[in-house]
């Protein structure tokens, strides 16, 4: 019966192994934007394994017992015989009656039995190096760590090449002018930009975003593209890797938001005057 079942078990492993489903890039980005977690099949592996070794144990316990019964049985003056049931569970002694017939400088040796965690850990070692072998080697159910880094490199580039397509949407979409948007592009305003334009948009390192000159564009889209792609060769860097389309997008609104809003000191003018902007 229990090789039947552990036979039946191990079938399944093997067939869920070739079955496996992969996750397209499609699903990948619902899961992301949806902030859902991944069913991944090596954990139905790991329950399936885990049942397999308990039918294991339970199959040679049973066996075991069997074979102790049966020798009491038929001869109770015999001498119990060791088996690995009594490897697993006796008990180490601090002294044994069995001495080693050898002695070194009038030390006696004796042959005590590991204690029995010993045994577990070092029996137990041996078999999770066979269930890995057979897990990542042999049935190559889960991923060794090279493909594990090549298939996350690769899920981002997904979800950023997704990010870009947005952006570039984005720039084209009208600046946002309801209360809570702009409170939300301050905010991140505050977290990213506020060391180079100071904390009203006065211009510190960066420039004056306050009044009606600019230096890239003063259009809400010019100032879309210019935080989403930065400025080559100036200190103005891309924020598409860093920020979400959305807080772009966030962030742009509240930056035109600032024209006219006249803070104390601040830099002087640079670039081309837009007034229309």
């Amino acid at each position: 019966m229990y090789k039947k079942i552990v036979l039946s078990i191990g079938g399944l492993v093997f067939i869920n192994a070739v079955k496996a489903e992969t996750i397209s890039s499609t699903q990948l980005i619902d899961e992301y934007n949806h902030n859902t977690n991944f069913n991944h099949p090596g954990i139905i592996y790991a329950v399936l394994i885990f049942a397999l070794l308990v039918l294991a144990y339970e199959y040679f316990s049973i066996n075991a017992i069997r074979r102790k019964l049966d020798q009491q049985n038929s001869d109770p003056s015999a001498p119990e015989r060791v088996t690995w049931m009594a490897l697993f569970f006796r008990k180490s002694s601090t002294r044994d009656e069995h001495l080693k017939d050898h002695t070194y400088d009038g030390i006696q040796e004796y042959d005590n039995n590991p204690p029995a965690w010993f045994n577990w850990l070092f029996y137990g070692s041996i078999a999770f190096a066979i269930i890995y072998l057979m897990y990542f080697h042999v049935l190559k159910i889960g991923k060794l760590s090279a493909d594990e880094y090549k298939q996350e490199m690769a899920e981002a580039q997904v979800l950023v090449d997704k990010s870009l397509e947005q952006g570039i949407k984005l720039a084209d979409a009208p600046m946002y002018t309801e209360p809570a948007k702009l409170e939300a592009g301050k905010a991140v305003f505050m977290a990213n930009c506020l060391a180079c334009h100071g904390d009203k948009g006065q211009g510190l390192v960066g420039p004056n975003l306050t009044d009606n000159f600019w230096l890239h564009g003063g259009s809400y889209k010019n100032v879309f593209e210019t935080i989403f792609n930065g400025v080559p060769n100036k200190p103005m860097q891309s924020w598409k890797k860093l920020l979400k389309p959305e807080e772009i997008r966030e962030v742009a609104s509240y930056v035109k938001s600032l024209k006219g809003s006249n803070p104390a000191n601040p830099k002087a003018p640079e670039g081309v005057e837009e007034k229309d902007n």
